[in-house]
């Protein structure tokens, strides 16, 4: 399991470093879309694949969609509570509700349900129909190399904490927070007090379209697992894309 922890402290400053660096270049709803797509999850689930078999990494994927559920209500609560608060209050705020959320799923034996999973898109669907708009275009502010490795160094930290308590709990619960809002926590933190709760919005709407393939893609990935081993990794991946693709073109046209 040690080498669960290893992996996603690698992967979260890694997808932290990448979301960032496309914020500076295309703006917060790039860096949210990139922050939410499947990438921390998808290292863990292969080193648990590793680890301990394919059945127990089967019980994580099939519980990680569930978990799509605590994310949307953390998004709601950040876009809401930053209405009031700081981003310390902002945080706090969101992880009460997610943990909240990502506790009954797992205990309640949702987090097992097929249908909780599969449904998981239209809850993220609903999120972004009540998601806030901005009142005004966001303030883009630069990024210094020396906060990029704050912003690196806050993920290590949060994957720290939530790889020791998901890794206690078993396959189930890891599964739900494998998905789990690292990058959420970070850019948010960064966005809200760098360039304001407009930028902050559009960010939460990146995450929850880009969350929307990490669905798709644990959705294939998890059935296709007993009989396709390894190779159920590139139908998966490929549907994360279409997916990604498909959104991105519907957004451009939304847009015009």
């Amino acid at each position: 399991m040690g080498s669960v922890i290893a992996v996603k402290l690698f992967a979260g400053p890694a997808v932290i470093a990448v979301a960032s660096l496309a914020g500076k270049r295309w703006g917060a709803a790039v860096a949210g879309m990139v922050g939410g797509l499947p990438l921390i999850a998808g290292c863990v689930i292969a080193v648990l694949w590793l680890e301990h078999g394919m059945a127990y990494a089967q019980q994580a994927a099939h519980a990680a969609p569930a978990g799509l559920w605590a994310n949307a209500v953390y998004m709601l609560a950040l876009a809401h509570a930053s209405r009031y608060f700081g981003w310390r209050g902002t945080l706090l705020c969101g992880w009460m509700m997610y943990l909240a959320v990502a506790v009954f799923l797992a205990q309640s034996g949702l987090a097992a349900s097929t249908w909780t999973g599969a449904t998981s898109l239209l809850g993220l669907l609903l999120a972004l129909r009540l998601l806030p708009h901005p009142t005004a275009p966001p303030r883009l502010q630069p990024l210094p190399r020396a906060e990029l490795g704050a912003r690196m160094l806050a993920a290590l930290l949060v994957v720290a904490v939530l790889s020791s308590a998901a890794l206690a709990l078993g396959p189930t619960l890891t599964g739900v927070l494998a998905g789990g809002p690292v990058a959420a926590t970070v850019l948010p933190a960064f966005t809200l007090a760098g360039s304001g709760r407009d930028a902050l919005l559009l960010q939460l709407r990146g995450f929850l379209t880009g969350l929307l393939g990490f669905g798709v893609c644990f959705l294939i990935l998890t059935p296709l697992m007993p009989g396709w081993g390894v190779a159920a990794v590139f139908p998966a991946v490929a549907a994360t894309l279409a997916c990604g693709a498909l959104i991105h073109a519907v957004s451009r046209r939304v847009a015009r």
